[in-house]
């Protein structure tokens, strides 16, 4: 008879589960005993293995695996811990309160190509680069860690699949989506061989036509990222009232809570920042990886105009210029490119 109640109430639980209740707002199941990203048969087995016991499993405080343990499996049974795509690894530390992410760094689509056979060059090609991110639970509101995210370059969020997304700035001070070519999903490679965003990847489109955008990824922060659509046809950017994006490119809804609208130049030219424009939480610092972001240091050096270094180190033969700006990069950029 027990066993019988059991079976009924997993059945219920999956009906339960199957009408809407996934992890789309935050990372992370309460009932996921085993951590390893889904509330399944394995979380049963944990319980029962452990009945009456003080294996770590404690949802109500009392120090022993029980009825309250076995309750919550239930409760939240099959349900996905985290969005993420299979190329990528997650691991779920509920008592540090923190999702550990691994992949490659490369997408799971085509990349480039960036040979100017299509009208887009870019010197540098996708590498992987097995990126590592440690993003929060449960985020905190408020940023404390003296990080200011238009500043910041390099990998400020990740996407679903992997992808690095950046600021909206490359090379020093060029608002990437309105300035770099693309490839047909929005992402190009760095310096360093990272591929990544600075604006909503094309894969992120696909709701328009019927309602909220689904998440694209989660800011270092924490928050998730969600695609270009409030509601049907309806951008997010275009919403007035209380429900108007603030500072950070945000709003709070009680569907999906506090979350960042990414949008990209194609589809609207006045998007900028495109993705976010300031942390709502506190950024996880251990993220950032100093020179990320397609900067180049010889232009720095010589104070070299964004737009010019742009200009220069990505036509072929004078990709070096990026490390080393000579008399002939400087000829370059009097001769060809728009100097302010």
């Amino acid at each position: 008879m027990r066993m019988r109640t059991i079976v009924a109430s997993m059945a219920m639980a999956t009906l339960v589960a199957t009408a809407g209740a996934d992890s789309l707002t935050r990372l992370g199941c309460d009932g996921d005993a085993t951590q390893d990203g889904s509330v399944n048969t394995k979380d049963i087995l944990l319980v029962i293995s452990d009945w009456g016991g003080s294996g770590g499993f404690d949802v109500d405080g009392d120090g022993l695996t029980g009825v309250p343990e076995l309750l919550l499996v239930l409760e939240e049974w099959m349900r996905p811990c985290h969005p993420f795509d299979d190329n990528m690894s997650v691991t779920l530390d509920y008592a540090a309160g923190m999702a550990t992410i691994t992949g490659s760094g490369l997408a799971n689509h085509v990349m480039g190509p960036f040979d100017g056979s299509t009208g887009c060059y870019n010197p540098n090609l996708p590498s992987a680069l097995n990126d590592t991110w440690q993003i929060p639970l449960k985020p905190v509101v408020g940023n404390t860690s003296g990080l200011v995210y238009l500043d910041t370059m390099g990998k400020v969020a990740v996407s679903l699949n992997g992808v690095a997304f950046y600021n909206p700035y490359d090379a020093g001070g060029v608002d990437a989506p309105s300035t770099i070519c693309m490839d047909d999903f929005n992402g190009h490679p760095s310096v360093d061989g990272r591929y990544h965003y600075h604006q909503a990847p094309s894969w992120s489109y696909s709701s328009g036509d019927t309602g909220h955008s689904g998440v694209v990824g989660y800011a270092i922060d924490g928050f998730p990222n969600y695609g270009p659509y409030e509601d049907a046809g309806l951008f997010a950017k275009d919403v007035t009232g209380s429900g108007a994006l603030d500072a950070c490119n945000g709003h709070t809804d009680g569907q999906h809570g506090y979350h960042y609208h990414s949008i990209s130049y194609e589809l609207d030219s006045s998007g900028f920042p495109w993705v976010q424009g300031c942390w709502y939480g506190n950024p996880v610092v251990s993220n950032i990886e100093q020179g990320g972001g397609g900067g180049c240091q010889a232009c720095a050096d010589n104070m070299i105009p964004p737009a010019v270094c742009n200009c220069v180190h990505t036509t072929p033969g004078y990709e070096y210029c990026c490390d080393n700006w000579d008399a002939n990069c400087q000829y370059y950029a009097d001769t060809v490119c728009a100097t302010p």
